[in-house]
């Protein structure tokens, strides 16, 4: 069975080229992938980090518990799909930028909740097979996302990229987390560094392209909303 890590480069040919061009073609010439260089962290990147203890050499632990349900609240009708809003920015605006199994995402600090150290998982039975585990905090616990698994499951042969997940990059003021390899800095954007999408599309978790980087901005929100509904990387607006 192949374990190698799909490189940046191969996983951008094979997976983003034409992700931006469900809903409408464009002329745009194509750029092509440019060596990410880790600008310097920001403030904002350094205040987050201070949450993060020091990694412990040892695997994240995972304990598999059969948890009956608790009773909720009968839930208000959601809409069938989600809700999505063109999230093209006037004003330059700071980006983190971090890693999952070789491919690299960008999130508005803006939307950014924190940055946890991905430590001991409880399993919980039944969850989809995207859901990594839940992280129980101090504060409170964390749903946390196996990104590769969520994003490119079509391209993985087995799950021991795994074990390179160290940090959770959580969603705003949600309490899903997203599992990464490594965090790459901040850097500040213009609104013409983006290839912003115009409409939801199939994939209404990208709000467009960072094309120098070429790698995917995400949409929160729209991420946030397919999360609780249970959908995966193929399932969105209509």
């Amino acid at each position: 069975m192949n374990n190698k890590r799909l490189t940046s480069e191969q996983a951008l040919d094979d997976y983003f080229g034409d992700l931006l061009l469900d809903t409408a073609s464009d002329s745009t010439a194509t750029i092509k992938p440019t060596e990410f260089c880790e600008p310097s962290p920001s403030q904002q990147l350094q205040q987050l980090l201070a949450q993060v203890p020091q990694l412990l050499d040892v695997e994240p632990q995972v304990v598999v518990i059969d948890a009956e349900p608790e009773p909720e609240p009968e839930p208000e009708p959601e809409p069938e799909f989600v809700v999505w809003q063109h999230h093209g920015q006037q004003q330059p605006f700071q980006a983190l930028f971090f890693e999952v199994n070789g491919m690299m995402f960008a999130v508005a600090l803006t939307e950014l909740g924190a940055i946890h150290q991905l430590g001991e998982l409880n399993h919980i039975v039944g969850r989809p097979a995207w859901y990594l585990g839940l992280a129980p905090l101090a504060q409170y616990n964390v749903d946390v996302v196996d990104t590769a698994g969520w994003v490119m499951a079509d391209k993985l042969t087995n799950d021991r990229y795994r074990a390179n997940y160290r940090y959770m990059v959580m969603l705003g003021d949600s309490q899903w987390g997203l599992a990464c390899d490594t965090l790459h800095g901040t850097q500040t954007l213009m609104a013409t560094d983006i290839r912003w999408r115009q409409q939801a599309g199939k994939r209404p978790w990208l709000a467009g392209m960072v094309k120098q980087k070429m790698c995917a901005l995400i949409h929160v929100d729209a991420l946030i909303q397919m999360l609780n509904k249970g959908l995966d990387v193929n399932s969105g607006a209509s």
